[in-house]
């Protein structure tokens, strides 16, 4: 057996791995993972486990703790790490198909992993499982908890067939784009100007929390680093594009990713006709699955939005939390004298607020 852990800057070592995985999709990819690193959110970093051919991968970002306002007023010694996995989906998984064989490769990875954590000072880990490939049902080590509902559109069967299962008032809107005028665009990914002016507007009008104002980088990063893998859809009304979105395509899987969309044209289902067109343009390269994602809180007005184009089945999303230096961890905690709801505690967004006001009233 052998264990072993690669960094984002080995993409050629990494994706030999990914690429023996017949069930992996780009969130595996060093190139993805890539993109998160370059957002200063942790280091890429590839855990592999061997047992002759049978292997288990599981990428995921090391996050020093130890530059966070509350860390450095606690004045620790050493360098402390956590782990989590990048924005989207992930967790460990594996090319075994025999489900007995499977669970005891991965009881062997998770004592071997955890104690690889504890050995490298790893306090906490979280993880975003995979809503498709349901690898909560293996990675038990990190005690998966049902979080919400996330849609997804299988693209078997004819044009007709996949249309059947929209709503029917889903249907009648993309009717309604069609007369209207509105037309698709398959553009340059690399001609972003559109995608992020209507992604921040977007974000506006919904009162997103800050994480998600990625930079003007971050989108570069994202088509530079998935060259080939990422497809741009606008809509236009005449000349002016009123809805855009990147779509991430690898394996048999394509995920509606980052999208933008006019206040003022809403009315006139741009989304809905985005979202059809770029299901047929999947189900036209061959894809197997459209995935849709969930809703911002849960089973909110934007994921009842995604359901009409699955009105048939919705899927499951786990995380999965796990401690592995209870001490340290207890400690943090103690002294922080906050909820223990949100993983890991320390980097609760009130604490930094908690910082700077007291900053503040210091000074």
């Amino acid at each position: 057996m052998k264990f072993e852990v690669i960094s984002g800057d080995n993409q050629e070592r990494w994706n030999h791995y990914i690429l023996l995985l017949p069930e992996a999709d780009i969130y595996f990819t060093a190139e993805y993972c890539k993109i998160y690193e370059k957002n200063g959110e942790g280091k890429a970093t590839l855990a592999v486990y061997e047992d002759g051919d049978n292997i288990i991968c599981y990428p995921y970002l090391l996050r020093s703790i130890n530059h966070l306002p509350i860390i450095r007023t606690l004045d620790l010694q050493e360098e402390w790490y956590d782990i989590t996995t990048p924005y989207g989906y992930g967790g460990p998984i594996s090319n075994i198909k025999e489900p007995q064989k499977r669970e005891r490769l991965f009881a062997d990875f998770q004592k071997r992993f955890g104690q690889y954590c504890q050995e490298n000072r790893i306090i906490a880990e979280f993880v975003r499982f995979h809503p498709i490939l349901k690898n909560y049902e293996y990675y038990r080590a990190v005690n998966p908890v049902f979080m919400r509902n996330t849609i997804h559109v299988s693209l078997e069967g004819t044009e007709q067939e996949i249309n059947q299962r929209f709503s029917p008032d889903n249907r009648n809107r993309i009717r309604k784009a069609k007369k209207e005028g509105l037309t698709t665009n398959f553009s340059d990914p690399k001609r972003l100007e559109h995608l992020v002016r209507l992604y921040y507007s977007t974000m506006d009008r919904k009162h997103a929390n800050g994480y998600y104002y990625f930079s003007e980088n971050f989108f570069t990063n994202t088509v530079s680093l998935l060259e080939g893998h990422v497809q741009l859809i606008e809509v236009k009304a005449g000349n002016l594009v009123v809805a855009s979105s990147l779509f991430m395509h690898y394996n048999k899987y394509v995920h509606y990713h980052l999208m933008g969309a006019s206040r003022e044209y809403l009315r006139l289902a741009p989304v809905n006709l985005l979202l059809s067109e770029a299901i047929q343009w999947a189900k036209d390269k061959g894809y197997q699955y459209m995935h849709l994602g969930g809703g911002y809180t849960g089973n909110d007005n934007l994921f009842r939005f995604k359901r009409t184009f699955n009105s048939e089945s919705v899927l499951d999303y786990y995380i999965g939390r796990k401690v592995h230096l209870p001490e340290v961890y207890g400690h943090i905690s103690k002294c922080l004298n906050m909820s223990d709801e949100y993983f890991p505690v320390y980097r609760h967004p009130l604490l930094e607020q908690h910082i700077r006001m007291t900053a503040t009233t210091i000074s």
